[in-house]
């Protein structure tokens, strides 16, 4: 799955806007908007950042 899909599913799955989840990792709206409509691919420390928020939210992003 591609990171722009599990973006929106992490977000899907935790009733969450982009701009909720944009906060959540310190990041902009534009950033996760970019993100999920695969206009732009997150740095390693963004994606370790992403990961580490679903972890803390208890989502096993391998079954999702």
């Amino acid at each position: 799955m591609e990171f722009s899909e599990v973006v929106r599913k992490v977000r899907e799955i935790l009733d969450l806007s982009q701009s909720e989840l944009a906060d959540a990792l310190c990041v902009s709206y534009a950033t996760v908007n970019r993100w999920e409509n695969k206009r732009a691919i997150p740095s390693k420390l963004a994606q370790k950042a992403f990961y580490e928020f679903c972890e803390n939210s208890f989502i096993d992003i391998n079954n999702i």
